[in-house]
């Protein structure tokens, strides 16, 4: 590995994490009551219909223990609920609600004013470059994965 993806390697995390440090306390600034990771709930149920528990922990690498306590604390928040599916009784599809629609899209404001900041000096092609170059990354994960 050079040294430039070695530096990649090392900076990429520490980035992510400063990052969502930065998301999490302007969050909790604003006392909008959700955090990070349950934001990231609904992002992910807001555009993806007739997702259910095991759809989530197998998109957040989590155990489905883990996001059941997670499903239940923002049901209780009335953020999502459960629906019965119409074409299998068994299963239990989750819905954000409209409540959960306007969390999220304060969420979507707050992370906008973040990312405005952290991207401040930043020039628009390398911005772009970043994107290709995180885009062709993703693709290379769920490329491995398959």
């Amino acid at each position: 590995m050079n040294t430039l993806s070695q530096q990649f390697t090392v900076l990429l995390p520490v980035m992510l994490r400063n990052t969502i440090r930065v998301i999490a306390a302007e969050m909790e600034r604003l006392q909008l009551g959700i955090t990070v990771p349950q934001a990231g709930i609904l992002d992910f149920l807001a555009s993806h219909d007739e997702a259910v528990q095991t759809d989530l922990a197998q998109h957040f690498a989590k155990d489905k223990s883990v996001m059941l306590r997670a499903i239940d604390e923002m049901e209780k928040a009335g953020w999502i609920e459960r629906q019965m599916d119409p074409v299998d009784r068994r299963r239990k599809n989750l819905v954000v609600t409209k409540a959960g629609q306007a969390i999220l899209k304060k969420v979507v404001q707050v992370r906008t004013k973040v990312f405005g900041q952290l991207l401040e000096g930043v020039a628009e092609k390398d911005v772009a470059t970043c994107l290709r170059v995180l885009s062709a990354i993703n693709d290379n994960a769920v490329r491995i994965q398959q």
